[in-house]
């Protein structure tokens, strides 16, 4: 399983769009190499999670054809992960001699609206699901299963996802706060292990409530140690830190340092492991 990091932030990038902190300014000083672009990740140049606005770019500079991809998950309703409006450039007179005509979408239940108000053209070449958590949907050679994430307050419905290829499970974490207590039960119960797992880590070394809608290295820290204590993960399993707010200067250089104890990589925007 080919995993990419096409986008590391928050919503507001970093730079963030309409930011003049210390943090943002000197990044935009740094170069366009140290910059962070909303959170989205593609497997295997098959399975995309998440659409930011940003997704347009980042086919552009990692060559990605977006007409090759099959599968769509959404993890929940926020615009820097559900900007629908750009699923309409599949449709007809936009999207032409597309190597994979029929786009398969999981989506929360919330996210359906959206969906059904895009174009005939559009709709028609989708192949929509709505995520019920815990229940395993199959696509190709992919098996997702929805867990319930702590974000939104109960105002939307959001996801993290387990992806499981042949043998291998990888845990995409975002966003959400510390795991429910159902999730580490079901990761327990049915014998999960994970070879890698990806975490939000928007709040960096600020604290924050474990009820909170993200988390911190504080947070990951606890997760991470909570997961092995269950056998979910060990030593070998591939730990990433992603999703990052400008308000925790997310440079990599300070990331690295903040969570080197975690024994854990930090995400940066383009990068690719393989499990």
């Amino acid at each position: 399983m080919k995993i990419q990091f096409l986008g590391t932030a928050a919503a507001e990038g970093f730079p963030a769009v309409f930011c003049n902190c210390k943090y943002c300014e000197n990044v935009r000083s740094l170069g366009a190499s140290f910059y962070r672009t909303r959170c989205q990740m593609l497997i295997d140049n098959k399975l995309l999670i998440d659409l930011p606005p940003d997704t347009y770019f980042h086919f552009l500079k990692y060559g990605i054809r977006g007409d090759t991809i099959e599968t769509l998950l959404i993890s929940h309703t926020h615009s820097d992960h559900f900007y629908f409006k750009e699923l309409e450039m599949r449709g007809a007179g936009f999207g032409k001699n597309m190597q994979v005509n029929n786009l398969n979408i999981l989506v929360p239940n919330d996210a359906v609206k959206s969906l059904e108000s895009l174009n005939k053209h559009t709709k028609d070449i989708m192949s929509v699901k709505v995520a019920v958590p815990f229940k395993t949907v199959t696509f190709g050679d992919y098996q997702v299963t929805p867990l319930p994430a702590r974000h939104g307050y109960g105002k939307i419905d959001a996801n993290i996802y387990l992806i499981k290829k042949g043998e291998k499970n990888f845990l995409y974490g975002h966003d959400t706060g510390y795991f429910y207590e159902e999730v580490f039960n079901y990761l327990k119960q049915n014998n999960i292990y994970l070879n890698a797992i990806t975490v939000d880590c928007c709040y960096g070394s600020l604290p924050i409530s474990d009820e909170g809608g993200h988390m911190g290295i504080q947070n990951n820290e606890r997760l991470f140690n909570k997961l092995e204590s269950l056998g979910v993960i060990d030593s070998k399993t591939i730990k990433i830190l992603n999703h990052f707010s400008h308000n925790v200067n997310p440079l990599q250089s300070v990331l690295e340092e903040e969570c080197k104890h975690l024994n854990a990589l930090v995400s940066y925007d383009g990068m690719t492991i393989e499990i």
